[in-house]
């Protein structure tokens, strides 16, 4: 997935991701498209199905080059933490703690859009 000018950033890559519909769970929290919630299920929990569960990590490693598919290994633990410290390390993305729900039967993490060039818009 190309832009005009090269590789997507984080931010343009997950809004595409969240707009398509593809992953399950992920979706807007917010009808101004500033929150958005990913699912975060623990791969030791009961129903975990990586295939689905871990689609949204997987697809972010294979966009990075960090996972050829068919050739490397599976390895979801690593995927979900790549993009983490990709979203933590961003200054496009707040995590909102306040609404994430770790701890659920379908636990999930909330995000903030910050805007650029605008103060960080905090719950």
């Amino acid at each position: 997935m190309l832009g005009t000018g090269g590789p997507l950033r984080l931010r343009d890559w997950l809004v595409a991701q969240i707009e398509s519909g593809l992953y399950a769970g992920l979706r807007w929290e917010d009808p101004g498209k500033t929150l958005f919630r990913i699912p975060w299920k623990h791969a030791a929990k009961q129903g975990y199905q990586a295939q689905q569960d871990a689609a949204l990590f997987r697809a972010w490693a294979v966009y990075k080059g960090k996972h050829s598919e068919g050739t490397d290994k599976e390895d979801p633990s690593t995927w979900k933490t790549r993009l983490r410290c990709a979203l933590n390390k961003s200054i496009d993305f707040h995590e909102v703690r306040q609404l994430s729900q770790l701890d659920a039967s379908n636990p999930y993490r909330v995000y903030r859009i910050v805007h650029p060039g605008g103060p960080p818009l905090w719950l």
